[in-house]
């Protein structure tokens, strides 16, 4: 089947009761918090986690760790990161790739982090949004893990699974994550985005989903599946 169908979005969207039905289901089936989760979701401090998000993108999980362990090592704070050269950030965060244009991104975050916060990393997502480098996902991740706010951060695989499924609407990351954050409850809110994120990794792939072993089939609104 092309690749172009197995990305389509779905026709229309679950009802709520649909929404929290699937949701209920997928915190049976998939792995729900992980002590074992790296990257920002166990970063030790806020300005850690705000730092791994920016490495994330684009890079593999090993790899995003392995860049913000090193960069660390160097500098744990943003003042004396800026005391580090751009070679310096650039070589210790080259595993996570695009190394030049994340050591400019966290250059000027730390910056802009020391001038307009103290070198702080402000507690909400709306304030985290305001600061160089920080989208949507990487607000929603650092607002849910490291201040314990309700949000359900979106990368790629979760907004994929709410695409096809119909959980949630919208073209890009943040589009989709503002819908399933009105459109999910509460009581789901602090996992559902590991239940998503394993679900989209090992059923509701890319290019091969399984909706064959998918647990929430019924309640799909994917156009593609298998009859």
């Amino acid at each position: 089947m092309p690749a172009k169908k197995l990305t389509a979005q779905a026709l229309k969207l679950m009802p709520l009761g649909d929404v929290e039905a699937s949701l209920r289901i997928l915190s049976n089936k998939m792995l729900g918090d992980s002590r074992a989760a790296r990257g920002p979701k166990r970063a030790s401090s806020p300005f850690r986690s705000c730092v791994a998000c920016m490495l994330s993108a684009q890079s593999l999980d090993s790899n995003t760790a392995a860049a913000t362990k090193a960069l660390f090592k160097l500098a744990r704070t943003p003042k004396t990161m800026l005391k580090l050269s751009d070679e310096e950030i650039s070589t210790a965060i080259k595993p996570a790739g695009l190394y030049n244009i994340k050591t400019r991104n966290i250059r000027k975050f730390c910056e802009q982090l020391l001038a307009d916060y103290d070198g702080v990393v402000p507690e909400t997502r709306d304030e985290l949004l305001k600061l160089y480098g920080i989208g949507r996902k990487c607000a929603d991740l650092v607002a849910h893990f490291a201040f314990g706010e309700k949000h359900i951060a979106v990368d790629t695989h979760i907004r994929r699974v709410c695409q096809r499924s119909g959980l949630a609407a919208g073209k890009t990351e943040a589009q989709v994550a503002a819908s399933l954050n009105g459109r999910a409850p509460e009581w789901a809110k602090p996992e559902a985005h590991f239940w998503l994120l394993q679900f989209g990794k090992t059923i509701c792939k890319s290019r091969t989903p399984n909706c064959a072993g998918c647990p929430i089939r019924s309640l799909c609104n994917f156009p593609d599946k298998p009859k």
